[in-house]
């Protein structure tokens, strides 16, 4: 029954690499001869053309490689980081661990490498690929650890042609082949069926002039699992709590009511596992594998890519700029040969002027004869026959070829670093923006492709390290720090809670795009060291050291990680920077002595002065009073010496006497109209 099973299965893979081939193998034999047409010396001719030329020469100009590398190494310079998020708040820290722990995965894999592979490939030809595995640490260690690996030739990887999505994430199965000498297969495989395999009809196509096709058959295999939702609030599967409790699905059931926990509900959700084994076409080499992860392992960057009618299309750079370069060689190699023929035109002659002589005149243009005899009676000389021109029409035509190679791939000369007709550096950079603008979607692309690698990590980094384990964190500045995964500290309830505990957060993942953190510490030397030379003695003197600091801080010089410690030591000691855990914080500064003179010299004035101000006022309260009573008693004595003086000189009295008595006027005036004299009023 087992043998039916596996050839049930055989043929299952058979059928799956046979569509997949199928599908994309006219695709791929583009991409490959696109990659040969900028890589290969000598693929830049038509054949046809080339064939027809016989032992002309068919030279090579190629302007195409350079446009292929403008992209390439301007990815380099702006490389696609990948950052994790949490969800929530309560994962912003975990998510830092995950971000770290990426990083780290990333540099010791030297997955730089494994993405400007990619990266190339897709420019080129339309189709990169690398790859995410698992591997020990060491050969004496049982932990595994996540790499990155590039894969080399693209044309090894088929991915399921139904798939639908960008990087394949929806695909049910993938290849990647790898012909092995058959020897080296033998070798490696004793214990397989060698003889079926030469006798299998069916596997005509997985052997090769001697070399047998080892494959690696990805495949998802589907299973159902039951989701249990408890009254405790967790969210669980029912096998993963089975396989952490060490139990049966129904004896975790059981436990869970014996503990007063119920499960509120349950539904049955359709998953999958990704297996993995090893197949040469005719059995499986080896025993099927579940990956660590509910991913494919294999992430595709894609050039140019669009579903025509169901069907992906895709290419890179090179296909659409195929024609303008073969033109370009064709126009360039006749005029090559029109120059080269000009000073060896050929010589107009009589056979009888030369006769005799001919071996010298049939290597006339190939050796460098001192002289070319004729004959005696020869009745003039030879005469060369007009020298070729090189048309005008092909100098145009190699031009134009120029120009439409530029157009195509949307980078021109100021772009390519080459004089153009901009000469402000404001035009230089707006044109060299036009042609990133034009090539970006590579660049975008490969963006998706490294979040999709993100995504593969944070799916498997809590199924690999699921076990306490002591990992190192990167920071974006390249800066380490070692945590403790799952590591058990008591709280302030007393009991044991469990911290870095990865698998509870819940992530997402971002890709910014931008200068290199090398590039980046370089631009900030320059900023930060104009900053200081324009501004000068105008900073605040912590600013200044700050940013000075700043400068060394960022600078690749030898002996600059001492200037650096020291000069921090310093920051620290002043007070300007704010101690790291570990450091020692700066000591509480000592009173200047002579300061503490003069603060205490000034106390004991102000306490002078507060004790001659006190002393006035009690003298004060007692002078006023006194002098209030002198004022009165003054006074008084001058106003009785003032009557006394008026008493002697009769003024007293004079002043005393009553006033005089007034006779009331008549009211009417007497006859005549007017008072007689003595008539009037009497004083």
């Amino acid at each position: 029954m087992a043998k039916t099973k596996d050839a049930d299965k055989i043929s299952e893979m058979r059928q799956r690499r046979q569509r997949a081939v199928e599908c994309s193998s006219e695709l791929y034999g583009k991409a490959i001869e696109d990659t040969k047409f900028v890589t290969v010396p000598g693929c830049q001719w038509d054949s046809a053309l080339k064939n027809r030329r016989g032992d002309r020469p068919c030279y090579e100009f190629p302007k195409l490689n350079s446009h292929v590398r403008q992209v390439v190494n301007e990815m380099r310079q702006t490389r696609p980081q990948g950052k994790v998020r949490g969800a929530e708040e309560s994962d912003r820290g975990l998510a830092e661990i995950m971000q770290g722990i990426c990083r780290n995965i990333e540099s010791v894999s030297n997955a730089e490498q494994a993405y400007d592979i990619a990266f190339e490939s897709a420019v080129q030809g339309g189709l990169g690929v690398w790859r995410i595995c698992t591997d020990y640490a060491n050969d004496d260690d049982f932990e595994l650890d996540i790499r990155i690996d590039p894969i080399r030739n693209f044309a090894s990887v088929r991915f399921d042609p139904a798939a639908m999505q960008i990087d394949r994430r929806d695909g049910l199965f993938a290849f990647v082949d790898d012909l092995v000498p058959e020897s080296e297969a033998k070798r490696m495989y004793g214990d397989a069926d060698w003889e079926g395999f030469d006798d299998d009809q069916g596997c005509e196509d997985w052997r090769d002039a001697g070399q047998v096709r080892i494959s690696e058959y990805w495949y998802k295999q589907p299973v159902k699992r039951d989701l249990w939702a408890l009254s405790d609030g967790r969210v669980v599967f029912a096998d993963e709590l089975a396989e952490e409790s060490g139990l049966t699905e129904a004896e975790a059931e059981e436990f869970l009511a014996a503990t007063g926990t119920t499960i509120l509900r349950r539904r049955v959700v359709d998953s999958h596992k990704v297996m993995s084994v090893i197949t040469n076409g005719h059995e499986f080499l080896t025993e099927p594998a579940e990956f660590p992860s509910k991913y494919i392992p294999l992430v595709p960057v894609w050039g140019n890519i669009q579903n025509i009618e169901g069907q992906d299309y895709w290419q890179g750079m090179v296909r659409p700029s195929k024609d303008q370069q073969r033109l370009h060689n064709v126009h360039r190699t006749a005029m090559t040969e029109a120059v080269a023929k000009a000073p060896k035109a050929p010589f107009i002659v009589k056979m009888k002027w030369i006769k005799g002589l001919e071996n010298f005149w049939k290597k006339a243009n190939s050796e460098d004869f001192p002289y070319l005899p004729v004959r005696d009676d020869a009745e003039e000389m030879p005469k060369r026959a007009q020298q070729a021109e090189v048309p005008a029409a092909l100098i145009q035509l190699a031009g134009m070829d120029n120009d439409d190679m530029k157009a195509a791939t949307g980078q021109h000369d100021a772009s390519l670093g080459a004089r153009s007709n901009e000469t402000s550096g404001k035009a230089i950079n707006a044109r060299k923006q036009q042609g990133a603008t034009a090539t970006f979607n590579y660049m975008d692309n490969l963006t998706y492709s490294i979040r999709y690698t993100y995504e593969i990590l944070v799916d498997m980094i809590p199924r690999v390290y699921d076990t306490q384990r002591v990992v190192r964190v990167l920071g974006e500045d390249g800066g380490e720090k070692w945590k403790t995964l799952y590591q058990e500290v008591p709280g302030p309830d007393g009991q044991m809670h469990t911290v870095n505990d990865i698998q509870k957060g819940k992530y997402d993942v971002v890709i910014t795009v931008g200068p290199s953190y090398a590039t980046q510490r370089m631009e900030a030397v320059d900023s930060f060291s104009a900053m200081l030379g324009q501004m000068g003695n105008g900073l605040p003197p912590p600013i200044a050291a700050l940013m000075a600091y700043t400068v060394v801080k960022n600078t690749d010089l030898p002996g600059a990680d001492e200037v650096d410690s020291a000069f921090r030591k310093l920051l620290v000691a002043q007070g300007v920077m704010q101690p790291k855990e570990g450091e020692q914080p700066p000591e509480p500064q000592q009173p200047d002595p002579r300061m503490q003179a003069e603060s205490r010299k000034a106390e004991a004035d102000a306490a002078y002065s507060e004790a001659r101000a006190q002393e006035a006022a009690a003298k004060a309260q007692v002078v006023i009073p006194q002098a209030q009573a002198d004022i009165q008693k003054t006074v008084a004595e001058a106003v009785a010496q003032q009557l006394q003086n008026m008493a002697q000189s009769g003024q007293l009295a004079a002043m005393l006497q009553p006033p005089p008595q007034f006779s009331p006027a008549p009211s009417q005036p007497p006859p005549g109209g007017f008072f007689m004299p003595g008539e009037g009023p009497q004083f």
